[in-house]
């Protein structure tokens, strides 16, 4: 029997005795941990992904997601016990699942319009496997009213099947955060909306059952979809207020750190921190599903986008931070060594998509630097067409500037001592992600900038001492 006609108690009880089937199409870092969180609770999932390499390593049980915790472990046990495989085929994964969950990549083109083309492929290969009494949840994050009027008319018309009398649709936008996304899918409540209230509630159940987290049952997926937009957006935005203040601070010499940490002690305030921007999959690209879908019905969300286009410019200011501090050591871009610490678009995580950090680094290229690279997630690896370092020391020797690019747990205590006995003559460090206080550079002798931070450093001209041994040319 579908489980659209079973109780919340007969749903619980049917995931637990192993018969229920689930189909998860993308094996990313949100379908993976998606995958195992239905299995450990007794589903049967079969995972679908395009990549040869994923699905094998999956049926051996591998995990290529070093950085998040505990998830290779569960992915082992549930490919063990039989509970979890993996097929090139998509359709294969959705023959006979009571339950199809969508985990595809939405990304956003160099002209900012959202790319659906993982999801429509995605959808037209479901719907040839679709089967009455069937659930399609989607946890890829789209536009509001892009599951109404793309996905399911495919799906439909694939399968020759009506959504909301024989099969349903529910939106259910992941909520995880990267390096801790099992952690999360058991911890942080769900918000599901379908398009008739018997699939949000049987969706809703299994999701529960399966999670133990509280789900928020909304109208319909134009609305779950909304509040998923809304909850990233409401952070770009307030990211991009902390940066204009960041700039402006810095020309009154005010530290913007020390503004926040004060301003954060009133009981209405909530504090949103300066950086270098914003990167990954969801804030770069979030704004403009609304943006797009807000242009079609006549309505421009302005802040929306004017906060994008503040943190796409924040890049641009740590350059600026970086000649800044060059020119206090009587050094220009053009032929000095630059140590990049740090790649990834957020701390802890191995994951370079639409990280700022690339931006640094591809007009410090531009402009003539020579650039190292250090990242504890990319030792040894080609990036930015170089191949990054294999050891901080490494990457930092005879450089004269250092930018902390990103914040990892390895970088929160450096030793300012060994940047300035391994950098060349008196070095400059710039801090795009305010890890490294002022005032602490400033009595390690290092010429310092950092986003929304007060400068150090000398502001005349500096005699270089006599060139070490090893220094480059």
């Amino acid at each position: 029997m579908s489980i659209l006609r079973l109780s919340e108690d007969e749903i619980a009880s049917r995931l637990r005795s192993g018969n229920v089937r689930i189909g998860v199409i993308g094996l990313g870092r949100i379908g993976v941990p998606t995958a195992v969180l239905f299995a450990e609770a007794g589903a049967k999932v079969v995972g679908g992904d395009i990549n040869p390499a994923v699905v094998k390593g999956m049926n051996q049980g591998f995990c290529h997601f070093i950085d998040e915790p505990g998830l290779a472990e569960a992915v082992a046990k549930v490919v063990l016990r039989g509970r979890l495989s993996a097929t090139i085929d998509n359709r294969e994964a959705a023959i006979g699942a009571d339950v199809v969950i969508m985990c595809l990549p939405t990304p956003v083109d160099e002209s900012k319009t959202p790319n659906y083309s993982f999801i429509v492929s995605a959808s037209k290969d479901v719907s040839k496997s679709l089967g009455n009494g069937c659930i399609v949840a989607v946890e890829s994050t789209v536009g509001p009213g892009i599951i109404e009027n793309l996905i399911i008319p495919m799906l439909e018309e694939g399968s020759g099947l009506k959504a909301g009398e024989d099969f349903g649709v529910v939106a259910c936008p992941d909520r995880s955060d990267p390096g801790r996304v099992l952690r999360d899918m058991k911890k942080v409540p769900r918000i599901v909306g379908g398009t008739d209230s018997r699939s949000t509630s049987a969706f809703a159940a299994l999701y529960g059952a399966a999670s133990g987290v509280r789900v928020i049952q909304v109208s319909d997926p134009k609305t779950a979809n909304a509040a998923k937009l809304m909850e990233n957006l409401f952070r770009d935005v307030n990211i991009a207020l902390a940066n204009e203040f960041a700039i402006i601070y810095e020309q009154f010499g005010i530290d913007t750190i020390e503004v926040i940490n004060a301003c954060s002690t009133k009981y209405n305030f909530m504090p949103h921190y300066p950086s270098r921007g914003v990167g990954g999959p969801c804030l770069p690209s979030n704004p403009y599903y609304l943006i797009v879908e807000g242009a079609k019905v006549g309505n421009i969300p302005y802040l929306v986008r004017m906060a994008r286009e503040i943190n796409d410019r924040m890049p641009d200011h740590v350059v600026e931070l970086v000649i800044e501090a060059l020119n206090d050591i009587a050094r220009t871009v053009k032929g000095t060594r630059i140590a990049i610490l740090g790649i990834s678009y957020k701390p802890d995580v191995k994951d370079i998509q639409n990280t700022p950090v690339e931006k640094i680094f591809r007009k410090l290229q531009k402009m003539g630097a020579e650039l190292t690279i250090y990242d504890p997630y990319f030792k040894g690896e080609k990036v930015f067409d170089v191949v990054a370092s294999t050891s901080l020391q490494d990457a930092i020797d005879g450089a004269s500037c250092f930018v902390i690019g990103t914040g990892h747990r390895e970088f929160q205590n450096l030793d300012l001592k060994m940047l300035s006995r391994h950098g060349y003559g008196r070095v400059a460090l710039v801090d795009s992600v305010h890890l490294v206080p002022p005032e602490i550079a400033c009595r390690e002798g290092l010429v310092y900038r950092g986003v929304g931070r007060k400068a150090t450093g000398m502001s005349s001209a500096v005699v270089m001492p006599t060139r070490w041994a090893g220094a480059p040319a």
